[in-house]
């Protein structure tokens, strides 16, 4: 009696020490899967304080997990509805200002433009956007108008949609989440890609060009697809502009003047005043084939004005032409002299907007990439829309005649 009573006890202190382990092992998952429990390989997170932290957080962070959050649909780039900008179809990318020097020539371009567009996807709904969510596909109408149709004068504009992560995906700094949006954003970049070199180049020469996060792309497609690969000879130039591009990349130089050919460009507006460590410091990358902080690199800086690498100040007169926004449906005409440039620097020093309110700002309530605090990375190809025309021209120009 007294051996089964003491064989029943150990059973019980056994059934008490599994029940205190399975208890101990479930909360450890539900802190895991807590919304504040940090994972591992983070490299998202930008220097922000804070308040600043906590309102970008409440506002505009996934409920979810990205693993817990399945994507949207994949784009199939067979389909025209996947493509933003494609030649012959008639699209934004068309527009041109009505007092340019250089008129829209799609039909008669030797050359094409691969084109792609930035982050304006901002919902709690997914890691990723849809591509076709009725806001996203209205602001990325608008990027084609005011980014991509800069280069309409001289090459056919290809611009695929793409599922592009969400702006917190670079603010997120407590799980792996963001790092899981930008790989699959950018695996979606890489298709089209390759559906366009497949289908659509045939053979041509072509310009790789793109804005922030399209550029955080586009840089990777430079080094993995395109550089030290048989396509780098057609490649006339990369316009990989509001991003934080190395000034070293292997196998490939950095512009220095107005008209070489196979190089690749980048610039950063901000007035003198305005904080640049999302750029110098905090931004993710791809280089030496892998994501890594833009904090220890050196930023390529091309002057937009005068072409040079890390040139020194051209003077707001000297401007030919910036695009002002307007919601109408039809381009504003070009404003001469809105502000100077100057990238001998880490990064693009330019004035304040002569005419600003033709360049708005978000208010004092958006602490990233704003105007309202300097820095005009909205802008950075309609503060030069004109000279960025002409230069791709003579980029084209000076390609084709070698």
């Amino acid at each position: 009696m007294h051996s089964l009573q003491r064989i029943i006890s150990k059973m019980l202190s056994l059934e008490m020490i599994i029940m205190i382990c399975t208890a101990l092992i479930s909360n450890s998952c539900s802190l895991i899967n807590s919304d504040s429990a940090p994972r591992p390989t983070i490299l998202t997170g930008v220097t922000l304080s804070a308040a600043d932290f906590q309102r970008l957080r409440d506002n505009h962070r996934p409920l979810k997990f990205f693993d817990e959050l399945p994507p949207p649909p994949a784009p199939d780039y067979a389909s025209e509805e996947s493509w933003a900008a494609l030649w012959p179809r008639a699209d934004e990318a068309d527009a041109a200002p009505p007092n340019t020097a250089y008129p829209e020539s799609q039909n008669s371009a030797q050359v094409d433009v691969f084109f792609v567009h930035p982050t304006c996807y901002t919902k709690k709904d997914y890691w990723n956007g849809p591509i076709d969510d009725p806001d996203v596909k209205n602001t990325v109408s608008f990027m084609m108008k005011y980014m991509a149709s800069v280069f309409n004068s001289t090459a056919r504009v290809y611009a695929p949609r793409y599922r592009q992560f969400t702006l917190f995906s670079v603010v997120e700094k407590e799980t792996t989440s963001g790092m899981q949006a930008i790989e699959l954003a950018y695996s979606d970049v890489d298709r089209a890609f390759d559906y366009y070199m497949k289908n659509l180049n045939q053979g041509r020469p072509f310009i790789l060009a793109s804005h922030s996060q399209g550029s955080m792309h586009s840089g990777r497609l430079l080094q993995t697809k395109i550089v030290g690969t048989p396509i780098q000879s057609k490649l006339v130039a990369a316009y990989l502009i509001g991003m934080a591009i190395p000034n070293n990349l292997p196998g490939i130089e950095p512009a220095r003047s107005a008209t070489d050919s196979g190089v690749y460009i980048n610039w950063n507006s901000l007035t003198a005043d305005a904080d640049p460590r999302f750029f110098t410091e905090d931004i993710v990358i791809w280089v030496g084939n892998a994501y890594r902080k833009s904090k220890g690199i050196s930023v390529l800086q091309v002057n937009p004005l005068s072409w040079l690498l890390n040139g020194g100040k051209v003077a707001a007169s000297n401007n030919p032409g910036s695009l002002p926004s307007d919601p109408g449906s039809n381009l504003r005409a070009l404003i001469k002299g809105v502000t100077s440039a100057d990238a001998s620097g880490s990064i693009l020093v330019m004035e304040k907007p002569a005419v600003s309110s033709d360049f708005p700002d978000d208010g004092p309530d958006a602490p990233l990439l704003n105007a309202y605090y300097g820095d005009y990375h909205n802008y950075d190809y309609q503060l030069f829309y004109e000279s960025i025309r002409k230069n791709a021209m003579d980029r084209v120009n000076a390609y084709l005649a070698r």
